[in-house]
């Protein structure tokens, strides 16, 4: 009988647990019913209304971060699985509008949207790391291959101390410039961060905040991804 319950009609509380307990039946290879977790989207992305992203992300956590370690890029990063998690999911709220949702018929093809982005967060996150991080900065005398010219050498230099330059002058405040610095010149993982930073944030949870508004911003930059010769 509550399987006949229409979603709509349920309370943002009750519809989230429900969605929990369906979700739960998902991963126990179980019968379930997908509409009440479709309803949790479509209010927070058709409706506008912010507040049920909250209890978005509690009930598919596990499911995200499935995917992010599986990722062949997520290893690599030397990020922690929630950094990706969040990112996916931001990245869904901010791109999956209003005018896109009815595109989307049903929680599967949500879902496949979702998986998609988690792709795009880890390929953004190791696009940018090769082109600001310490190593790409610096290691390049280490490379097996004949060494570059003085003239090379001095290119190279001035082109990446510009892509720092440009990065840098477009960070907001002093946590910004922070998180910018020691991810990337540092090359320091975000619990290092903080205790390198410890005065600027509250606590990890923050700098995980911080450094993926960052990226994103960056992601969204038309004279970034010029700089980086991405533009179209």
């Amino acid at each position: 009988m509550s399987h006949e319950t229409n979603p709509q009609l349920l309370t943002l509380v009750d519809l989230a647990q429900r969605c929990a307990q369906e979700t739960d039946l998902y991963f126990k290879r179980q019968a379930h019913d997908t509409r009440y977790c479709f309803e949790l989207f479509r209010r927070a992305i058709q409706d506008g209304d912010q507040s049920v992203w909250e209890n978005i992300y509690p009930c598919y956590n596990l499911l995200v971060a499935s995917w992010v370690k599986k990722h062949p890029g997520f290893e690599a990063s030397g990020e922690n699985v929630e950094y990706f998690v969040n990112g996916a999911l931001g990245k869904l709220s901010i791109t999956l509008t209003r005018e896109r949702f009815g595109g989307f018929s049903d929680l599967g093809s949500i879902l496949s949207y979702l998986k998609m982005c988690v792709h795009s967060v880890i390929i953004d996150y190791h696009r940018l790391a090769e082109q600001v991080s310490l190593g790409a900065w610096e290691d390049a005398s280490k490379e097996e291959s004949a060494d570059p010219s003085p003239e090379e050498q001095a290119i190279d230099i001035s082109y990446r101390q510009s892509l720092w330059d440009f990065v840098n002058a477009r960070m907001n405040d002093e946590k910004e410039r922070s998180v910018v610095y020691g991810s990337f010149m540092l090359d320091l993982k975000p619990q290092e961060l903080y205790d390198h930073f410890r005065g600027v944030f509250s606590d990890v949870d923050e700098v995980y905040r911080v450094k993926q508004n960052v990226l994103a911003r960056l992601r969204r930059d038309p004279e970034f991804r010029k700089l980086l010769g991405e533009d179209d």
